[in-house]
């Protein structure tokens, strides 16, 4: 143990010779700045002698004749310009006191007025000199006296040791003279206190100070460890007496004894300890220590000595926890220990400051570890009564200084995590507990606000307090599925939640800051209130709570448009969904909106929930004024209102109600374009399955197979699913398009069109009734042209009756086209596939087929300047000369073949006539193009006319013979030479008009 007192006593010399170098610096430029002060202020000498010159002197022994510590605040005032003996006895009382002794000069007669000198500028002072490493200065001057101090220390220590090892002196006589030599040392500390103008250096007391307490340390730990010549509790007492002794003297020698009592004083219960500890005895001492350090350091001015201490205190507080209390009065002494050091004891470290951060602190490890005492006890009432108490003493210093509510938050957090994690409590201990826990870390937030004097702090304490305490609640004594009402839980929630709804009715008025928190207290108190329902009101009825809560929170935002409010808002929104999703019947519930039956179901609690859950988003719809949010409050209440409408609608009926629902909101709610679109959604969802089921049928006619009637939805079925939602988004799109909102009319009118043809389709399939391979044969042509005759004949129609339903008619046209072009012309034409046209010529399908066609190309094509541009207007008359050439030669096949064209092979007679058909076909294109001068068809005739050379010089050539091949070329010529004819007339007008 010597050798813990040798080392701790060099530390201290290190750290003190540090802070005295900086002292010593500092004083020695102060002086040399007065001294120049003082010498450039003095006017020129005149030619008598002046006396108050010898006073000088006097000024400059101010240092060395009082003690530092009193003469450094007095040595700042600056002389006047003349030095007079008043200026300069005020450095010191005892500079006044030699001036008063010395014998005053002779009198003169008085010196003829002078001219007062100008008044010369003041000097600037000298910039203090920067450090630099003095050998002799630091071995010479310094660092010897601490040397000598700490000789003396060891001296001692070593002179017991001695005593010891030689067997000089008997065991009481040794520790008694250890006893007097730091006696001794303490008395020399006092003489060079009160002798300071002999001994000059304040350092040589300091050093005999300090080691006559080390000194009596060690003669107290050898006289009770060592020998045994006294008791544990006597040498407890003694290094208690030492250490009290070292902190008065503290005041007296400084900082170098402080420092010795903080290491002797938490060491001394180390040095004696014994095998029985008495822990309330301890602690007492521990605080009364504690305490008397943070005084020493508040009155020295040293506040990271009074954060040692604190930091101390906490040690051996946390060494007593480890030691687990089990008796009553151990557990009372430690508690109050923490207590003292968190609450009372950090009032002593530090004044008041802009962050009190000792404060915060010790609050915080001090709550730490009462938290680990209350879990060590057990959870009884008393360590749970000392918890509180410190929780109390932190409300208090909050509630005069508000930078400690970190610490007064932690504290109320750590409670609720020990009432969460306290296992099996009784109702009445734990409703104690809460209930002062709840006074006090949720009634200081309260005042604060209630007092407008709250802050963020405040709010979230009040805010997450509250929450925390009833989670903690229900963790304890609540269920998940609410088997059973809880009437003490459901008020204890209940208060909790008018707490929380105080602070934000008082947080409400204004345009604060803490009115722009008002949404954390409001979340808190809907929160609790959504607890305390869920405890009281059975499962299938727990939406009704929800929705409760919901609707005076939509209430709040309608008086208060917060973007903070509208989010607590929609979250009460989201429980209420999920308090219907997750309790009752829902899974029956929803089964019956999408038409299934057969099963049990209470109608009467499904018509409850669901109205119940759709009267905040009806709400919703009305306060909420962002676009976004009111919409989507529009569509929620429509899916919950049609879930509504489907426990007492059957099922056949839904699609219809659906379509009336949807025509009524578009007329009567135009403007809540969220409601009826969402209606208008679910009657998609209803025409899903028979669409679904014609377009794979649709796709397997793309690949060549035949659309028979079996593979199509009934019509019963498309009449229930598919007319109502083209009737109800027809409708939706002519309010649209008469309100001026064309892309929603567009949409809506497609939605309407594709429904509407897909069930006119089906319909249209039901009337051939195609059942079969054979019957596909037979009536397939017919069936097609009059499905294509529909469709172009109504667009054609509407185009010339109502020109602005342009694009609509349109649409139908190109339909027709291309259903013509992928099946009667590409797939299943004739020429090429077995289909069946008719046994007569000229009346069979082929006629009408193709010109429905050409009326389709026609009436697409026919105002060419607005429509399509000029190229594809081309493109059109080219697809007209096409379908007459393919038409042509159908008829010429059917001539020869019958209904079937591809029945027979193709004779020589027939493949002249096709060549021959050629001709006469691009003779006509030709007049055509002569007759309404456009070009395109006159270019087609003569494509058309190479072609038919080609195929005479190729073909024909090969495969006639006799008067046929004569026949070919006879005409071939002669058409070339009426065309030729006719192209020269065409140039030479052109040349002429020109």
């Amino acid at each position: 143990m010597d050798w813990i007192f040798i080392f701790g006593l060099v530390i201290v010399c290190l750290m003190l010779w540090q802070r005295l170098g900086v002292m010593e610096r500092r004083l020695d430029s102060l002086e040399e700045f007065i001294s120049s002060r003082s010498l450039s202020a003095s006017p020129p000498p005149p030619p008598p002698p002046v006396e108050p010159v010898r006073v000088i002197p006097t000024t400059r022994t101010v240092p060395r004749t009082a003690p530092v510590r009193k003469a450094e605040p007095e040595a700042e005032p600056v002389p006047e310009t003349e030095v007079i003996p008043e200026p300069v006895a005020k450095a010191h009382p005892a500079t006044q006191a030699a001036i008063a002794s010395a014998p005053l000069p002779p009198s003169k007669p008085p010196a003829p007025p002078q001219p007062a000198p100008e008044p010369e500028p003041e000097p600037e002072p000298e910039p203090e000199p920067a450090r630099s490493f003095d050998f002799e200065d630091i071995f010479g001057r310094r660092l010897p006296i601490w040397a000598g101090g700490i000789a003396l220390a060891v001296g001692g220590i070593f002179l017991v040791r001695y005593s010891i090892e030689a067997g000089l002196l008997g065991p009481k006589v040794r520790v008694a003279l250890s006893f007097i030599f730091g006696l001794v040392l303490l008395g020399l500390a006092e003489v060079a206190y009160r002798w300071p103008d002999r001994v000059r250096d304040e350092r040589v007391r300091q050093a005999l100070a300090g080691a006559g307490i080390a000194t009596l340390y060690a003669a107290f730990y050898l006289a009770g460890a060592m020998y045994g010549l006294i008791g544990p509790a006597a040498a407890f007492a003694g290094l208690a007496l030492v250490t009290a002794l070292a902190l008065g003297l503290a005041f007296r020698f400084g900082l170098p004894t402080a420092v010795l009592g903080l290491i002797g004083g938490f060491a001394t219960p180390v040095m004696v300890a014994s095998e029985e500890a008495n822990v309330p005895i301890l602690a007492f001492y521990l605080a009364l220590l504690t305490a008397g350090l943070a005084l020493t350091a508040r009155r020295l001015g040293h506040g990271w000595l009074g954060l040692a201490a604190l930091g101390g205190g906490f040690v051996w507080g946390l060494l007593m926890l480890l030691g687990q209390p089990v008796d009553l009065s151990e557990r009372m002494a430690v508690g109050l220990y923490l207590v003292a050091l968190g609450a009372a004891i950090p009032l002593l470290v530090e004044r008041e400051s802009a962050v009190p951060v000792a404060r915060i602190f010790a609050g915080a490890v001090a709550a730490l570890q009462l938290a680990a005492l209350v879990t060590l006890a057990g959870f009884d009432l008393l360590t749970w009564g000392l918890y509180l108490l410190l929780a109390a003493a932190l409300a208090i210093l909050s509630w005069r200084n508000t930078d400690m509510q970190p610490a007064n938050l932690l504290v109320l957090a750590l409670g609720v995590i020990l009432l969460v994690a306290w296992s099996d409590p009784s109702v009445a201990d734990f409703v104690i507990v809460t209930a002062a826990l709840t006074g006090i870390g949720l009634g200081l937030p309260l005042a604060m606000v209630w007092r407008q004097r709250g802050d963020f702090m405040h709010i979230l304490q009040l805010s997450l307090g509250a929450v925390g305490l009833g989670m903690a609640s229900w963790w304890q004594f609540g269920s998940a599925d609410n088997s059973m009402a809880i009437l003490g839980l459901a008020a204890g929630l209940a208060a909790l939640a008018a707490i929380a709804a105080a602070g934000a009715w008082r947080a409400w008025p204004g345009e604060t800051a803490v009115n722009r928190l008002v949404a954390l207290p409001v979340a808190a108190s809907a929160l609790l209130a959504f607890g305390a329902t869920h405890v009281i009101i059975p499962d299938w009825a727990e939406v009704i709570g929800a929705a409760l809560v919901t609707l005076a929170l939509a209430e709040l935002v309608r008086r208060n448009r917060r973007r903070s409010l509208a989010a607590v808002m929609w979250s009460g929104a989201i429980v209420v969904l999920a308090a219907l999703a997750t309790t009752g019947g829902f899974g029956n519930e929803v089964a019956l909106a999408f038409g299934q039956s057969g099963f049990e179901h209470d109608t009467p609690r499904a018509l409850v929930r669901w109205g119940v859950a759709a009267l905040p988003f009806l709400a919703f719809a009305h306060v909420e004024w962002q676009p976004q949010g009111r919409r989507c409050a529009e569509t929620v209440l429509g899916l919950v209102g049609y879930v509504f409408a489907a426990q007492i609608i059957p099922a056949d009926a839904l699609p219809f109600a659906l379509a009336l629902a949807a025509i009524a909101a578009v007329w009567f709610l135009a403007e809540r374009s969220g409601a009826w679109l969402t209606l208008l959604s679910l009657g998609v969802l209803w025409a899903l399955a028979p669409a679904t089921e014609w377009t794979i049928a649709g796709l397997a006619a793309l690949g060549g197979e035949p659309m028979l009637h079996s593979a199509l939805p009934s019509l019963d079925e498309a009449a229930r699913k598919l007319l109502p939602l083209a009737v109800a988004a027809g409708f939706a799109c002519w309010r649209c398009t008469a309100r001026e909102k064309p892309r929603l009319a567009i949409g809506l009118g497609v939605v309407a069109g594709v429904a509407e043809g897909i069930m006119l389709h089906i319909a249209f399939k039901q009337a051939f009734h195609l059942t079969s391979d054979a019957a596909f044969v037979t009536l397939g042509m017919g069936e097609r042209t009059v499905w294509q005759a529909l469709l172009i004949g109504s667009g054609a129609a509407v185009l010339h009756w109502r020109p602005d339903l342009r694009w609509p008619a349109l649409a139908l046209l190109a339909a027709g086209l291309l259903h013509f072009l992928l099946f009667t012309f590409t797939l299943h034409n004739p020429l090429w596939s077995e289909q069946a046209v008719g046994p007569l010529p000229i009346a069979n399908w082929l006629l009408p087929a193709y010109a429905v066609a050409g009326l389709g190309v026609w009436r697409v094509f026919r105002n060419r300047e607005s429509i399509l541009h000029a190229k594809l207007r081309r493109a059109g008359d080219a697809a007209m000369m096409l379908l007459i050439a393919f038409y042509a030669l159908s008829e010429l096949r059917h001539a020869f073949a019958g209904t079937l064209l591809i029945s027979t092979p193709m004779t020589q007679s027939e493949d002249l006539l096709r060549s021959l058909t050629g001709i006469v076909l691009a003779l006509g294109f030709l007049w055509w193009g002569s007759r309404t001068g456009q070009r395109s068809w006159r270019v087609g005739s003569l494509v058309l006319m190479l072609l038919a050379v080609a195929k005479v010089f190729l073909v024909d050539a090969a495969g006639l013979e006799g008067l046929l091949r004569v026949a070919s070329f006879v005409a071939l010529g002669a058409s070339l030479i009426a065309i030729g004819m006719v192209y020269a007339r065409q140039l030479s007008a052109r040349a002429h008009t020109e």
